[in-house]
């Protein structure tokens, strides 16, 4: 349906307008212009348009309605819902915006039973757009797995709706389900090859799963449609400095500098490469030209702090850090270099002062939780040890030295019983892995399941000492 053209009526409102004069518009005339100033980002003249258009025509639905898509874009959600109760004619627009309003509100069950009657009352033929609509204001108010039904479902019916297949990608990516987005993003694809975004976004969902061959390949695909976008280019040449192809990446950020030397972020990705090759002081002078762009950032302080730290000049780490504590005395980036340098400089107290700064804002943080739990070992202090490697192993029941750190805790401790319930999570193999820590390989070959667990309790019962152990 070609677009209405309504071009005299917006210039007999502004004639009116300037004149100061109140001219007269029947409702549709009304509804109409405030979708015109609505779809040029004029909402506060949209606004005067509806209220006028109400005090002439109280009760018009259009206008109503419109009045409440306003409030929704101000998150007036409460609002929109009063102005839409005093409705009770069935309208397909009205129920978007309440369903809309109702997920916002987190009034789930309200949201669903009106999400259910729209789909009675459409008919077969339109099912799919209704559909559509409903997955994406699901996906608008975060609730993925609701708004992944509603898209599968509308595709049953229009499989190639490329609209359906985005937001489908994008709900499947927001519940960490990153093979199934690939999927869906790889059928818009097949629709149609060269849609530029899809690329570019199989290439980020690539990068999240550490391929990042793939995720190379996606954004060479990309270029190929659009080779300006700088952005793109960043994330080919990161992806490239994380597949070990550093020199690959260093040169792509360099041409980039060369077309936008004040480009911050370039210097700070530069600098992560120059990091990874172990060119120290030439990411220090990456660095510094972020700083002369930036300025001074936590995040710089701390990434400074670390190259030094890497060049064993503790003093100049130390005192960068300093300097950044005293604005941002509960950085974790800070804390934890902090206390990385006085570990290796074996001050160990101070280690542990610095890393207990910001232990209760950050109590799932694993890089956190093993550097406590290494601080007490090396202070003897195993029940602490124990305590944080207990939180470690929490977060992460896979991580096998780990849990042989914990059982080898509850050895030194002579906690018998927490050191049997922890012996009893070892398969054979790892359980073998253990007891090869204080006997000599060979010697076990031949053991089952029972003489292993039994070799190592005569172990801890003769106390074999934990600090002479390597972790």
């Amino acid at each position: 349906m070609p677009e209405k053209d309504i071009s005299s009526l917006v210039e007999r409102y502004q004639q009116a307008r300037e004149s100061g004069k109140n001219a007269y518009f029947d409702a549709d005339e009304f509804s109409d212009l405030a979708e015109y100033y609505d779809s040029v980002d004029d909402l506060d003249t949209a606004r005067e348009i509806i209220d006028a258009g109400l005090t002439i025509h109280p009760g018009n639905t259009p206008l109503l309605i419109k009045k409440a898509e306003l409030a929704v874009y101000d998150s007036e959600y409460e609002q929109a819902l009063e102005l839409l109760d005093v409705l009770s004619e069935y309208d397909y627009d009205l129920y978007l915006l309440r369903i809309e309003c109702y997920l916002q509100l987190e009034q789930y069950q309200d949201a669903y039973k009106l999400s259910e009657e729209l789909l009675e009352k459409e008919e077969d033929e339109s099912l799919d757009s209704v559909l559509v609509e409903l997955g994406f204001l699901y996906v608008e108010a975060d609730c993925f797995k609701e708004a992944i039904l509603y898209l599968q479902e509308s595709l049953k019916y229009n499989p190639e709706n490329m609209e359906a297949l985005s937001d489908l990608a994008y709900a499947h990516e927001m519940l960490g389900d990153f093979d199934a987005a690939i999927d869906a993003t790889n059928k818009i694809l097949d629709i149609e090859a060269y849609t530029y975004e899809a690329w570019v976004n199989l290439g980020k969902l690539y990068s999240l799963k550490e391929q990042f061959g793939k995720a190379i390949d996606a954004f060479d695909f990309a270029l190929a449609i659009n080779d300006m976008d700088s952005d793109v280019l960043k994330l080919k040449a990161h992806c490239l400095s994380l597949a070990d192809r550093t020199g690959e990446a260093i040169g792509i950020f360099s041409d980039l500098l060369l077309a936008n030397p004040d480009d911050a972020s370039i210097h700070f990705l530069l600098a992560e490469c120059y990091e990874s090759l172990e060119m120290y002081d030439e990411a220090l002078s990456c660095l510094q030209k972020y700083e002369d762009i930036e300025g001074q950032t936590p995040e710089l302080l701390s990434r400074q702090a670390y190259l030094f730290f890497e060049k064993e000049d503790y003093r100049k780490a130390l005192s960068i850090v300093e300097k950044g504590l005293q604005d941002n005395p509960y950085s974790p980036d800070l804390n934890m270099i902090a206390g990385e340098i006085e570990f290796r400089r074996e001050e160990y107290k101070e280690a542990e002062l610095y890393y207990l700064s910001i232990y209760s804002q950050n109590m799932e943080n694993c890089q956190l939780l093993d550097r406590l739990a290494m601080v007490y070992i090396k202070e003897e202090d195993y029940r602490q040890a124990a305590f944080y490697t207990e939180k470690l192993w929490d977060l992460d029941t896979a991580n096998l030295p780990v849990k042989q750190r914990l059982a080898l805790l509850y050895f030194e401790l002579g906690d018998e019983v927490k050191f049997n319930a922890i012996l009893d999570r070892f398969t054979d193999k790892e359980l073998l892995s253990l007891v090869e820590l204080f006997y000599i390989p060979r010697f076990l070959v031949h053991f089952d399941r029972d003489m292993l667990i039994s070799y190592l309790n005569n172990a801890r019962e003769a106390r074999t000492l934990f600090k002479n152990l390597k972790y």
